[in-house]
């Protein structure tokens, strides 16, 4: 007997045609892409049919799982390898716990590929629920254990409800917000505490946020600005272009951001001019009708701020009545909590995060906002937020500083190499260490081993305040430094990083006993346990051209310190002249 349905589904599916499709995913603060989503467009015997009547097509023959399969392996197999980013795939959470009982298909696709598991993210889809949540938590843990990361699309739509990214907590890498939440998140307060909630939530269970579906600057602005949004996706930035565009596609960023991001940003509110004459009625028209939340009202001798969200939410029906044929000057003096004099608010400078010096003054003023000067522009900043920002830094300051020095730490490197990497200037990083610091602490002991490596920090710090523009100085940790230096040649660095080198070993000095310091070595054990004589006060450094990748310094810097270490005493090794400079006492 002729399977009559079973011929309709192999007809659908040959006769489909699946072209992928992919959508760049950006990170704002370095203008780079970090990854694509795939998606797939369709067309049925020459004419061109939607992704969700395909698939509700599909559904409806019992093919739907077939159909997701074909996709994904069009999506991997046509993603180009030389883009070396992350690629998105949108799996159903069955198919993923499918997946878990042996099969491992999308494994072997991956590999079949030339992709790595590292490289690609399994995107949990909102398409259906999710029936047994610890079955699926044993299935993403075993994906996230041949490599792969894991995200959740649209939370808050469909089935990928809050509480399943709650269940999921320690499970997700990264956490899409949809476009119905991210769209008009700047004229709306509910979309904007919604976001600001989630955000918060995200990165404290340690998920990197994507907001989707970005159409607008202003939207962009706000989750970038005041939510400190990372990664965005949507039409703003570009849309989804087949494997042959996208590795021509070069992000155009039109918003200043490199610059301004190290400062504190505020929103530019609208100034309205007006006579005091006017009638009330006419300005709630103005603000109902515009997109911005904050106002700058002109008043002639006066300036006024009006928070539109919080004139709406407090201008009752019986107010609203009661003045809307009045005369401005009357309104803005029976309700000066809603029309708030300009002249009363602090200022601040935009690169502010001095806190012990502003806290005080933030802290007794009366109201809820700050103005931030930046050139001729005024803008508005929510002092809440503001506080927000200033503790963050202070916390973040405190957590990466080295205990033994305050100097920097890690972090604060990485952070600094990856700015000056963005900058078109040249940059130069001095790795500088103490020879022998083990024996010295094995011989004198830890307390002057703890001494030794404050001096050097201090001396290290003055040495960045003499030039703070062009010097940054910072602990990697044990008795290794870091020199991060702007110059666009070495000649006056090396001059400059000798007499330091020979002025931190005169310091030094003082650390050895007087019998060590006039015979100018001391007695210790190697690792070997072996006694032998060590020189004192010595100091090994290479000077190696910037760069952006950290494992390229990484090794450059230790195949050179082998050369310098090689060598008694203090000594040099600069990369650009591939010698090594000695450095007498």
């Amino acid at each position: 007997m002729f399977d009559i349905k079973g011929w309709l589904k192999r007809e659908f599916l040959q006769s489909l045609e699946i072209t992928p499709h992919y959508q760049p995913i950006l990170s704002l603060p370095s203008s780079q892409i970090v990854g694509y989503e795939a998606l797939s467009r369709f067309i049925l015997k020459g004419e061109s049919i939607s992704p969700h009547k395909a698939f509700h097509m599909a559904e409806d023959m019992g093919i739907l799982g077939d159909l997701d399969i074909m996709c994904r392996e069009r999506s991997v197999l046509n993603f180009p390898k030389e883009l070396n980013s992350l690629l998105f795939l949108n799996i159903s959470p069955s198919y993923l716990t499918s997946e878990y009982f042996g099969k491992n298909k999308t494994l072997e696709l991956v590999e079949s590929a030339g992709l790595r598991p590292e490289f690609v993210v399994l995107e949990l889809s909102e398409v259906e629920r999710v029936k047994d949540v610890e079955l699926l938590k044993r299935a993403i843990g075993h994906y996230k254990s041949l490599g792969f990361l894991v995200g959740i699309d649209d939370i808050g739509t469909g089935y990928n409800s809050l509480q399943l990214l709650l269940e999921l907590d320690g499970h997700l890498d990264f956490v899409k917000f949809p476009r119905e939440l991210v769209n008009g998140v700047s004229r709306s307060k509910i979309k904007y505490q919604l976001l600001k909630v989630l955000t918060e939530v995200s990165l404290q269970m340690g998920i990197r946020p994507i907001y989707e579906g970005v159409e607008q600057e202003e939207d962009v602005k706000t989750l970038y600005y005041e939510l400190k949004a990372h990664l965005f996706q949507g039409f703003y930035f570009a849309k989804p272009m087949p494997a042959t565009e996208i590795v021509k596609f070069k992000p155009q960023i039109s918003l200043r951001i490199r610059e301004e991001e190290k400062y504190i940003q505020g929103e530019i509110p609208l100034t309205i001019k007006v006579e005091p004459s006017e009638k009330f009625h006419k300005l709630l028209h103005t603000l109902e009708n515009s997109q911005k939340r904050y106002f700058l009202l002109d008043v002639g001798v006066k300036k006024f701020l009006i928070d539109s969200w919080k004139l709406k939410y407090s201008l009752n029906q019986k107010l609203r009545d009661l003045y809307y044929y009045k005369d401005l000057k009357t309104v803005i003096e029976k309700l000066p909590h809603l029309f708030i004099d300009l002249e009363s608010l602090p200022y601040i400078s935009p690169d502010a995060f001095k806190i012990k010096s502003l806290l005080e003054e933030i802290l007794s003023s009366k109201h809820d906002f700050v103005l931030i000067k930046r050139e001729q522009d005024v803008q508005i900043l929510e002092k809440q937020h503001l506080l927000d920002l200033f503790y963050k830094e202070l916390s973040k300051e405190l957590l990466d500083k080295n205990p033994l020095t305050q100097l920097p730490g890690n972090a604060a490197i990485r952070e600094k190499i990856e700015e000056l990497s963005k900058r078109e200037e040249y940059f130069y990083v001095c790795y500088l260490d103490l020879d022998n610091f083990k024996a010295f602490n094995d011989t004198y002991g830890f307390y002057l081993g703890d001494q030794m490596i404050k001096k050097v920090g201090l001396f290290l710090s003055l040495f960045e305040k003499e030039n703070p523009n062009k010097r940054f100085v910072g602990h990697i940790g044990g008795d290794d430094f870091i020199i991060l230096l702007l110059e666009d040649g070495t000649s006056r660095l090396i001059e400059e990083l000798l007499e330091l080198i020979k002025n931190l070993q005169k310091e030094l000095l003082a650390f050895y006993s007087q019998e060590d310091r006039e015979r100018g070595y001391f007695v210790g054990k190697d690792r070997e346990e072996n006694l032998r004589e060590f020189p004192i006060a010595s100091i090994s450094a290479v000077l190696l051209k910037g760069s952006s990748n950290l494992l390229d310094l990484s090794k450059r810097s230790a195949k050179y310190k082998k050369i310098v270490k090689a060598q008694r005493g203090s000594a040099l090794f600069v990369e650009d002249l591939n010698q090594i400079l000695t450095i007498a006492l």
